[in-house]
């Protein structure tokens, strides 16, 4: 597929595709996290796929539409964060990963001895040809080589994966340290970094001097707590993020989440877009809480750019309790056609 043009994306008009979410999780995983999708015209079987996480790992789901879809099966176990990047005839997960116990998934299986479980954070890579067989992990990229990653932590953190291909290499973008919001204790990234190296198995090794390409910025109304989730979208005139970044609200008294569009010329220096919010929570219903992250993909046979959101809203009847599910925004330009004469 040709890379979409970023000049037009600040412009876009996005909408609902519904009022509730396209697919939630079960009683048993309640929160569906992080999505990342492929249109039909990028998969081997010419269906919809995408890949989410909840607390038991990473799931691959598939559809005939983009709209109803059915769980395929588990892809990493203690997973979290997907993407999916297609190079030279493979496709290749991306996740952050810690060894950290399930008890009910290790029943009937070698448990792993706690002294040679890897605890710290890192971000592993599999690969595959069909989407459906994946190869051994790879490791990219360890949280105890990123300096920053165990700001006010007491263990570093790396998350949120996302490889681009970058000046004849790879530039590995992720969240660093993470935070918990005052009122909520609802987790988020505290910045967001890149790592760059000249061939898929690396060395990555952490660019703009070693420093996080954002922060938290006590003046920025939509990161003023944290940078939280950022979604990179490569163009041929220049790059696009999609920001989920948590602020607090001192009207409202509360910490509050907004998707809002950043633009950069070469991936380093951001600043936020001219244009409103794409998304902020609604007032009431499953996504009245935080929006948490998106994934962003243009469709070029229908001119629609596709945005598949994560969001959590609080149930009445148990107010500390949140479902988080993934919900669909389609973002049109609206430059008006030329009527024929």
């Amino acid at each position: 597929m040709r890379m979409p043009s970023i000049a037009r994306l600040p412009h876009c008009s996005w909408f609902p595709f519904s009022d509730e979410p396209v697919l939630s999780g079960l009683w048993y995983i309640p929160k569906l996290c992080d999505p990342v999708f492929l249109f039909p015209e990028e998969s081997p079987d010419q269906k919809w796929h995408l890949f989410a996480h909840s607390w038991f790992g990473i799931h691959h789901f598939i559809s005939g539409s983009g709209i109803a879809w059915e769980p395929l099966k588990m892809v990493e176990v203690r997973g979290h964060s997907p993407f999916i990047f297609f190079d030279r005839g493979t496709w290749y997960l991306l996740y952050e990963k810690h060894d950290a116990p399930i008890p009910i998934l290790e029943r009937g299986r070698r448990r792993v001895p706690r002294k040679e479980r890897l605890k710290a954070s890192r971000i592993e890579m599999r690969s595959s040809n069909d989407l459906l067989v994946w190869s051994e992990p790879r490791l990219l990229l360890d949280s105890r080589d990123v300096t920053f990653a165990s700001d006010y932590l007491d263990q570093p953190r790396v998350s949120r994966p996302q490889l681009i291909p970058w000046n004849g290499g790879y530039r590995l973008y992720f969240g660093a340290s993470h935070l918990l919001l005052p009122d909520t204790k609802q987790k988020v990234s505290r910045y967001f970094a890149m790592a760059e190296a000249e061939t898929l198995s690396g060395p990555f090794i952490v660019g703009n001097g070693g420093r996080p390409l954002l922060e938290p910025m006590p003046d920025d109304p939509y990161r003023n707590l944290g940078c939280g989730s950022i979604k990179v979208v490569p163009g041929v005139d220049g790059l696009a993020a999609f920001q989920c970044g948590a602020s607090w609200n001192p009207a409202a008294c509360k910490s509050m989440t907004s998707m809002v569009m950043l633009l950069s010329a070469d991936g380093v220096d951001w600043h936020l877009s001219a244009r409103p919010p794409v998304l902020v929570p609604a007032t009431e219903g499953w996504a009245s809480r935080y929006i948490m992250s998106c994934d962003v993909r243009y469709k070029e046979n229908e001119a629609c750019w596709y945005c598949y959101f994560s969001a959590n809203g609080k149930k009445e009847t148990f107010p500390r309790y949140s479902r988080e599910s993934l919900g669909l925004l389609l973002g049109k330009d609206p430059v008006l056609k030329k009527m024929p004469s």
